[in-house]
């Protein structure tokens, strides 16, 4: 009976492969394990993949190929040239991985994390889950439709996206059972037809997965085009050919060992400009004007009401309890240090802290105007949840502010009842994580348990709980926060992802969880002094990487940004439903990359952060606004920076940058600086006793510049939070002007 089953199911598979393969499939037709590139001649009915074939001697195609080594890879440089006129035609590259398995790692930057193999189900946008996933400890990792490798066996499975979707242009993979990772890098497109158009990125496996091939199409035509949530009909369709025509894919192929997935993310680092470096980003405008500017629109978001005033963090009457803004926008108007700002603050942690909490200690989501707490996103259809990620970034921030006050020589502002309601939130952390080993995705904020399980949403309140056992000196609070960075990094290890850090998306992979975690382990590192901190910091980084853009995507000439000249290198991706880049992360300054450059010497995250930065810049709009939208993608506000429009968190960011990184960071022990402002410097001289920078301005605005000067027993000391108070060396250059600038080295 068994061996009947067996057969059985076999017989099945083999219908369903011959099935996927007779609907033109992207799979070899006949298995040959000596061969791991097949070149591809494609045409198609609409966006629909209607015939693929091996281009062989009496093909529509003739192919030259070119290999040479590039920095431990190879270049491929397939040259395609019509033999004959063809319509709805296309070409592609298939790189085929045989004894192929689903345990393997599939990542696309910013798009497909573990070949997206998660359970999907169909939620409205700003939702949450269904009712009948809360309180399931077996709950399945949930998103809405996104491109994925099926996670059902036997399933036929494939996923297909273009460059537009993809934060860097790769496909990479860990081939967990042969130790071994791939890196396949190209480029955005095409030139056709005085226009740019996409690669398609697709990978497709057998449905007993013992086969994957991971595909490069040019053009890139998609079956189902992904959308903000779902799909939509593609518009994506072959091109005419005439004979003669040429076609150029140019692929970097970088295999290597790899034992797990953080190798592989930090190869991917390593590498990913290698294929598609394009020019430095702009240096638009100074960190001191970007601050000037989103200093002016946090203000412009103060609201004075018949009973209370407060710092808004949204277009809106009502205050946000993390995430979005919501007491973490009062930091950087806390550090400017003058008396009526300190105010503001003041009056809004009076209207915030005492209010919308529950009897566990955590907070609700948002409080409205009239003091009473407002149902938002999930919380409309579950009224007595709150996001887990808002609570740890109130826990993260309002310790910080403390902290911040007390250098400032503030003490005596720091009410008795904000501490209270802060160490209240700690002692919720605290008791979840002894009582159920996890602090989920969503909170029940009356009983302290658990609403949604799954997901990295807890990330920010890792580094709250370290910041907390110094301020309160408890050192329970630590003691839990290492348990719960060890649950997470294991997890994301595994993984590949972290994720639950948006309120208006499902259990989505995000880059907001990644530089939570990130910024946890760095403060965790800074406290107990622990490499191995210091280590999963760098992988964290890694992983943030991939959420980052790492090239001059070449938009459509009409488009608003195209119109600007825009360089998109450094817009950070939010998830992948929410499918755009923005200016920053979210809301976090990055200080944790310049902290890991800092003490590792690693030159890629200062580079990182760098890019973040300048592409800050890009999206402020002539008035002094700037929204979140700073995007390519073809799902979402496509080469637009949402001119007229204006989100909070995004100038949130903006001033924590400007305060919490230097402009330039020197190293006087061995004469080196790195410039994270919109400003060029240069060691002009240098002696035993003094550096001399020369500092050029190239944009239209004066320059205020920070430069953090130290040597290397100074380097080796932990930098903390609020360092930038210490940061005393400033020096003016005026639009278009250099100045020298004298700093002592001893």
């Amino acid at each position: 009976m068994k061996k009947t089953i067996i057969l059985c199911v076999l017989c099945l598979l083999s219908s369903m492969y011959a099935k996927v393969t007779a609907q033109a499939s992207w799979l070899p037709a006949v298995k040959d394990v000596n061969k791991n590139i097949r070149l591809l001649e494609c045409s198609y009915n609409e966006a629909e993949l209607k015939h693929c074939e091996e281009i062989n001697p009496s093909s529509n195609w003739e192919v030259r190929t070119e290999q040479t080594m590039a920095n431990g890879g190879k270049l491929y440089t397939f040259s395609f040239t019509a033999r004959r006129d063809m319509k709805d035609a296309g070409v592609a590259v298939a790189f085929d991985r045989y004894g192929w398995t689903s345990d393997n790692y599939v990542m696309i930057p910013s798009s497909v994390y573990n070949g997206n193999r998660q359970r999907i189900v169909n939620r409205s946008y700003a939702t949450g889950l269904d009712k009948t996933d809360y309180n399931r400890k077996d709950l399945a990792l949930t998103s809405n439709p996104i491109p994925q490798l099926s996670p059902e066996f036997g399933a036929p499975s494939r996923l297909e996206i273009n460059v537009s979707n993809a934060a860097t242009p790769a496909m990479t993979m860990l081939e967990r059972g042969k130790k071994s990772g791939t890196i396949l890098l190209t480029d955005q497109g095409i030139e056709w037809d005085k226009q740019l158009l996409d690669h398609a990125l697709i990978v497709e496996e057998t449905p007993d997965r013992s086969i994957a091939s991971f595909v490069v199409s040019a053009p890139g035509v998609r079956e189902r085009k992904p959308e903000f949530i779902g799909f939509s009909k593609s518009p994506d369709r072959g091109i005419q050919v005439k004979k003669g025509d040429r076609i150029v894919i140019r692929v970097t192929e970088i295999t290597f060992p790899c034992e797990d997935v953080p190798v592989l993310l930090a190869r991917f680092m390593k590498d990913r400009k290698l294929h598609t470096a394009g020019e430095a980003p702009r240096n638009l405008m100074p960190m001191s004007e970007v601050l000037t500017r989103m200093v002016r629109n946090i203000d412009d978001r103060y609201y004075v009401g018949d009973q209370w005033e407060y710092y808004c963090p949204e277009n809106a009457d009502w205050i946000s309890y993390g995430w979005i803004g919501g007491l973490m926008n009062t930091y950087p108007m806390l550090a400017l240090g003058d008396e009526d700002h300190l105010r503001k603050v003041k009056n809004t942690f009076d209207f915030g802290l005492p209010r919308a909490k529950g009897k566990s200690g955590y907070y609700y989501d948002v409080l409205g105007s009239d003091g009473k707490v407002l149902y938002r996103d999930a919380a409309v259809n579950n009224p007595g949840i709150g996001l887990t990620r808002k609570n740890g970034d109130v826990l993260y921030w309002m310790v910080k502010q403390f902290m911040l006050l007390k250098e400032q020589g503030k003490a005596n502002v720091i009410d008795a009842g904000w501490e209270t309601n802060v160490r209240l939130l700690a002692d919720a952390f605290v008791n979840t994580w002894k009582k159920q080993g996890t602090w989920g995705n969503y909170l029940d904020v009356e009983t302290g348990n658990v609403a949604v399980y799954n997901t990295t949403s807890g990330a920010m309140a890792v580094a709250g709980l370290a910041l907390a056992s110094e301020y309160y000196n408890n050192p329970a609070y630590l003691e839990v926060a290492c348990e719960a960075a060890a649950d997470y990094y294991d997890n994301f290890a595994l993984v590949g992802f972290t994720s639950g850090g948006c309120g208006d998306i499902l259990q989505n992979a995000d880059s907001e969880t990644a530089v939570a975690l990130l910024t946890s382990l760095m403060t965790l590192y800074e406290i107990t002094g622990k490499e191995q901190y210091l280590k999963q910091a760098g992988d964290l980084a890694n992983l943030c990487a991939t959420w980052t853009v790492s090239f001059p995507y070449r938009l459509p000439e009409d488009t608003p940004l195209a119109k600007l000249g825009a360089n998109l290198t450094g817009a950070v991706w939010a998830s992948t439903q929410n499918k755009h880049g923005a200016p920053g992360f979210c809301t976090q300054s990055g200080d944790a990359l310049f902290k890991l450059y800092r003490s590792t010497g690693d030159t890629s995250y200062a580079e990182l952060l760098r890019d973040v930065i300048h592409a800050h810049a890009e999206g402020v709009q002539p008035n002094g606004k700037i929204t979140e939208r700073l995007t390519y993608c073809d799902a979402d506000s496509r080469g637009s920076r949402g001119d007229g429009g204006k989100t909070g968190w995004n100038e949130t960011n903006g001033a924590m940058m400007a305060l919490e990184i230097p402009g330039i960071y020197v190293r006087t022990d061995i004469g080196s600086l790195y410039v994270f402002d919109h400003v060029e410097a240069k060691i002009v001289k240098q002696s035993n006793k003094q550096l001399v920078l020369q500092i050029t301005n190239p944009t239209a605005y004066d320059a205020t510049v920070t430069i953090f000067a130290e040597n290397a027993e100074e380097s080796v000391r932990p930098l903390g939070d609020n360092a930038f108070l210490q940061w005393k060396d400033k020096v003016t250059v005026k639009a278009g002007k250099s100045v020298n600038y004298k700093l002592k080295t001893n």
